[in-house]
């Protein structure tokens, strides 16, 4: 029987809410370099799936966040402008 050998990473061995928060530094600091992806991940041995999965979870979470928190603008119109503005389009 053959004998494999199995080298675990650091990843394998950490759940995904570990994985999440261990790449929360990573991306900003991206972000700030001028490497691309390929070559940040290269030089701080990160897996570019590994950081693009994180990098697109992230940004979803930021913009779904900014946009829940928008303000909308609303005009309120009263019921006597509502009737008159009837009357005037069926007169015109």
């Amino acid at each position: 029987m053959a004998d494999y050998c199995f080298q675990l990473t650091q990843e394998a061995l950490m759940s995904p809410s570990q994985n999440k928060s261990a790449m929360q530094d990573p991306i900003p600091q991206w972000q700030a370099s001028s490497l691309t992806q390929v070559e940040y991940c290269k030089a701080h041995d990160i897996k570019p799936h590994i950081f693009s999965y994180y990098k697109k979870q992230f940004s979803s979470a930021t913009s779904s966040v900014k946009q829940s928190s928008q303000l909308v603008p609303v005009k309120l119109v009263t019921e006597d402008t509502l009737i008159g503005s009837r009357l005037s389009a069926g007169l015109s």
